[in-house]
């Protein structure tokens, strides 16, 4: 008696036995799909900021308007990079006071972040204009700190 035989005197239990793999199948299917789907995030994202001029950062939730109020400091974004194991601030960014009301109205615009955006140098006393290219670009190109010769890698929280 051959294979063939045997399922057709038992229908039942091949009718159950091809079920029963067809199931597990669509489990494997559905499991190897949820695998792989991206999960939304639990917390909002997060971003560096410094309230000491950039001597040390510490990390809030990225929707926080530039400069804020932190434990009675100011408080401005932070950019972090690391350089031979190091993590530093490379500049710091901040709203200059008018586009910080309109911001803060809840009636910024792409104008707003565009000319009312600042940089500095962590240290540095002057804060510049970012759409002042010639002069915003020589803050934002971050070099390792001690003349080390390596390239320094923008991290993030």
């Amino acid at each position: 008696m051959g294979i063939r035989e045997a399922m057709n005197r038992n229908s039942k239990l091949t009718a159950g036995i091809v079920g029963s793999v067809a199931v597990l199948a669509t489990v494997f299917v559905v499991i190897q799909v949820y695998a792989g789907r991206k999960t939304f995030p639990s917390k909002s994202p997060e971003a560096f900021y410094s309230d000491d001029d950039g001597k040390s950062f510490f990390t809030d939730t990225d929707d926080r308007i530039a400069p804020f109020d932190h434990n009675g400091k100011q408080a401005v974004r932070a950019s972090v990079f690391e350089c031979c194991g190091k993590r530093y601030v490379g500049y710091l960014e901040r709203y200059n006071a008018d586009a910080l009301k309109v911001k803060m109205a809840g009636k910024g615009t792409r104008e707003t972040d565009i000319n009312g955006r600042e940089v500095k140098k962590p240290g540095g006393s002057t804060w510049v204009n970012a759409r002042d290219l010639a002069k915003a670009s020589k803050i934002t190109d971050v070099q390792c700190p001690h003349g080390a010769n390596a390239t320094p890698e923008p991290v993030g929280p």
